[in-house]
């Protein structure tokens, strides 16, 4: 098998979505299950990065690689087991009659390693992988609904730890629910523009004058209050609700930044992008349109963008950053330090700032090894023409000792904390720092 030709001979497996044919060959096995007093199994298997594999390689040639998938998979299985494409990059087998459920996880290794090892792909095309899920009735449902429903739970299971596969577990349904719920409260409050930002001032060290701000989501849950960004961030992330939140959020900053900075041209506001998007060119329009519909210069907005997000994909994330890099905004990686980026990738990027992350900066005072690398990063970042932002400062003696060590820029609760715009606009116009009440 190669992936050199998209068109479709007779008899080929259909790159056409059969979720139809899937659900009524599930309800057949739970028939035949009741009276045979038999077991099946449903694996749902999603292929990763499809969408970068259609950006490269173009749609007929994913077409044809999601026909050779199909094809591959069956090549593994029993003949009484069937294999569907259900739409997009994902995938079902339901494996019959099963005579011992250890069955399951032997046949997604074989699954995996048949379509991950590339033998059906043309020379020059780079081999893809899967994760799975899987399920078995009657032991994890009793119905057609709970089974799919079970099989997604062990799909999201997988993706979320980061392994090949994962078998359903019933602790898995509580959190799955909680989940699915957040995704709804976060949807409709995203519609009603109930969440917010509070924005936290960042300094020019040296000169002790305004640089910017940072811009911190927050989520006042009508009955939860305050949800922690971190959960409701990740709740979004996975699904398309990622996109919807990233490109109100560019507005609402944009928007409320031009208010901000009325007074002080030159200053930048610095937003997290989030990892799901780096590898996707889809960030650079929406950065596009956010800055022309408030008319700002590209020069006022920095993305953040942490290490470990970069080097989940590190081709596409350099592919991204420098698309936003000719839009001639300004690009930072946050965090530094606790990710696993390498000097040989990172003197390729173009970004202009380092930003520490604040576990090196607040134990520093106390322990020599922290401040070691605090020294370090600052001397590295200034031998790549990059400025270097701390956060993190809590208290005089850390800010004096970042500006003996020649970091650039702070940030912290000894200069301030988030603030909602109205007391962002009262720091900003009462500025210097040790003007607001820190306690």
């Amino acid at each position: 098998m190669r992936l050199a030709s998209s068109e479709t001979s007779p008899g080929e497996p259909s790159v056409a979505p059969r979720r139809d044919e899937l659900l009524s060959a599930i309800d057949h096995l739970v028939s035949r299950a009741a009276t045979h007093d038999q077991k099946f199994a449903l694996l749902v298997l999603n292929l990763l990065e499809f969408r970068e594999f259609n950006i490269h390689f173009g749609h007929q040639q994913g077409d044809f690689l999601l026909r050779e998938v199909v094809r591959c998979i069956q090549e593994v299985l029993r003949p009484d087991d069937r294999v569907f494409h259900i739409g997009g990059d994902e995938f079902a087998v339901l494996l019959s009659d099963l005579k011992a459920v250890q069955v399951v996880p032997l046949a997604m290794e074989r699954i995996l390693d048949a379509v991950e090892s590339g033998k059906y792909l043309a020379e020059g095309i780079p081999a893809v992988s899967l994760r799975a899920g899987g399920a078995i009735f009657p032991d994890h449902a009793g119905s057609r609904d709970e089974l799919l429903c079970a099989a997604d739970n062990a799909l999201y299971a997988a993706r979320k730890s980061r392994r090949r596969y994962s078998i359903y577990d019933s602790s898995l349904h509580a959190q799955n629910q909680q989940r699915i719920q957040m995704r709804k409260d976060l949807a409709a409050s995203l519609e009603k523009d109930r969440l917010l930002f509070h924005y936290q001032p960042q300094i020019d060290l040296r000169e002790k004058r305004i640089k910017g701000c940072e811009a911190l989501i927050r989520w006042p849950h009508e009955t939860q209050g305050w949800i922690n960004p971190e959960i409701f961030i990740a709740a979004a992330e996975e699904s398309a609700l990622i996109e919807d939140l990233t490109f109100w959020s560019l507005n609402v900053v944009l928007r409320e930044w031009a208010q901000l900075a009325e007074n002080m041209p030159g200053n930048s506001i610095a937003i997290n992008l989030s990892a799901t998007l780096l590898n996707s060119r889809e960030i650079v329009d929406m950065v596009e349109r956010a800055l022309n519909i408030w008319n700002l210069p590209p020069a006022s907005l920095t993305l953040e963008v942490t290490e470990s997000a970069m080097m989940s994909d590190p081709q596409a994330a350099l592919d991204t950053l420098n698309a936003l890099n000719e839009l001639h905004i300004n690009l930072s990686i946050d965090d530094f330090g606790t990710g696993y980026s390498s000097l040989a990738y990172m003197k390729h990027l173009p970004t202009r700032e380092l930003k520490i992350d604040k576990s090196f900066v607040m134990n520093m005072m106390n322990n020599p090894k922290d401040q070691s690398i605090v020294q370090s990063v600052i001397d590295l970042a200034h031998n790549l023409n990059m400025q270097v932002v701390a956060e993190g400062i809590e208290n005089q003696a850390t800010l004096d000792l970042l500006v003996d060590m020649g970091c650039d820029t702070g940030q912290g609760y000894f200069i301030s904390r988030p603030l909602p715009l109205e007391g962002a606009k009262a720091f900003l116009n009462g500025f210097p720092y040790g003007a607001v009440d820190k306690s």
